[in-house]
């Protein structure tokens, strides 16, 4: 499947209005790259690494840095996943607030996680910098909009531990002056953090795909690994849908698309829950009118337990906003009217808008809602980025490769056991209706009063 062909995915119309069922940040022609599919698999490999996206690209890159020989497999086209399906706020956010993280695991455990939130980031800006990567990322701060009183409060305790780390910068907004930050009523003011903003995803995946081929990195797309055995102690044959390859190591990079067809993807599948995703874009609403809702242009988000996000397209011009899907597959009218109710809820003058794009895709999360990076049977694993892949995924692919390779001066605060297993699961997260319909009586209640 071609970016072309891509772009034609699944149009409907509501109300005689198109709907593109595909991301908008396909729109951009390198933002899907094919890659060189003509020349065979080579027999033998040094790392071999199952994933195209953010986290195996980034990934390889770091391996192949060390003159290393890399070989990125991919099921389908690299980066179709999440990597390009994203909302394209780089956060770097952990699903467990600093307090809630320190009752579980303690202060310092709470410290070392949200510093390494600041260290990512940082890394990443100065990757884009570096590699010469034009991805319109911008720093703009992120509001989030407590959705109570008592979120507001709550917000306002977390701002105070946040600003003892160093790096973070958060503050208040009072629903009084909200208005600065947001022309919504909606919310019950919110919290300031200056440290986080957002880049055009497609942009920034076809700059790390392009840096990885540069250093050597060999990536083959529409190729399937169906397991991987133990041929020798540091050796492993990788079976694939075009043939086996030898490799001296292996890396799962497949987060919350790893497939339930194969052996292989089965001890990561039964420790991640895939959690969908669905996003739309208004129609071109000018930037006059964006900036009038959204004076400071920055991301955005909600204290909701069916968590809102949003944010001005790169252009301006724009306003995307995601949340839960109600499809599986396919994005159809009933997502995009759920959808568009949360957007007209904020911004009420919205309603006569029209939205163009409609998109779903795949979040992973472990039970404890913290990303991971573990090795099992000599197998190396990242995954878990609940919803913040895309600082996550790039800084803890380069962890990975650190530690397969027995480099790096400081391993990760994420590297340790493997996540416990979920019971009677395999893959299909069949209890997520259920799930969602508590949290959204939650948010209801909450409201209420």
């Amino acid at each position: 499947m071609g970016v072309k062909s891509l772009r034609l995915f699944n149009k409907f119309n509501i109300k005689g209005h198109k709907v593109k069922g595909s991301a908008f940040w396909w729109e951009i022609e390198e933002s899907l790259a094919p890659v060189n599919d003509q020349d065979k698999l080579p027999l033998d490999a040094e790392f071999v690494i199952v994933g195209g996206g953010y986290t195996g690209l980034s990934a390889a890159l770091t391996i192949a840095r060390q003159g290393r020989l890399v070989l990125v497999l991919d099921s389908g086209l690299p980066g179709y996943g999440a990597s390009t399906r994203n909302g394209g706020i780089c956060s770097g956010q952990i699903r467990l607030s600093h307090s809630k993280l320190s009752h579980k695991f303690g202060l310092s455990y709470a410290d070392e996680v949200y510093a390494e939130g600041i260290q990512a980031r940082l890394d990443l800006a100065k990757f884009c910098a570096e590699e010469g990567i034009e991805c319109d990322l911008q720093m703009t701060g992120r509001f989030t909009g407590a959705m109570s009183r008592a979120d507001y409060e709550s917000q306002s305790r977390e701002a105070e531990r946040l600003n003892e780390i160093i790096g973070h910068k958060a503050y208040m907004v009072s629903k009084a002056d909200q208005h600065n930050e947001i022309a919504t009523n909606l919310f019950h003011g919110g919290m300031v953090r200056e440290e986080i903003g957002g880049f055009h995803p497609g942009k920034f995946f076809a700059g790390l795909l392009k840096s990885a081929q540069k250093a050597g990195v060999i990536v083959r797309s529409n190729t399937s690994v169906q397991d991987v055995v133990d041929l020798s102690p540091g050796k492993k044959s990788v079976i694939t849908s075009k043939g086996k390859v030898t490799a001296g190591k292996v890396i799962i990079a497949t987060n919350a698309y790893t497939g339930r067809q194969h052996r292989v993807g089965k001890f990561l599948r039964c420790r991640l829950v895939p959690v969908q995703s669905c996003i739309i874009v208004t129609e071109q609403l000018g930037v006059e009118k964006v900036k009038t809702l959204m004076p400071k242009l920055r991301m955005y988000g909600n204290t909701a337990k069916l968590y809102s996000y949003f944010r001005p397209t790169p252009d301006r011009d724009r306003i995307l906003l995601g949340s839960r899907s109600f499809d599986r597959k396919e994005p159809t009218d009933r997502s995009v009217t759920y959808l568009k109710r949360k957007l007209v809820q904020i911004f009420p003058e919205l309603g006569y808008c029209a939205i163009d794009y409609c998109w779903l895709g795949n979040v992973g999360f472990t039970r404890t809602q913290m990303p991971v990076i573990f090795e099992h049977n000599e197998i190396h694993y990242a995954a878990g980025y609940a919803g913040s892949g895309t600082v996550w995924a790039r800084w803890l692919g380069k962890k990975v490769a650190e530690t397969a390779m027995g480099t790096g001066n400081r391993p990760s605060t994420f590297y340790g056991s493997p996540p416990p297993a979920l019971p009677f699961y395999d893959g299909n997260p069949w209890f997520l209706p259920a799930v969602q319909k508590y949290f959204s009586l939650r948010d209801w209640v909450k409201n209420a009063y």
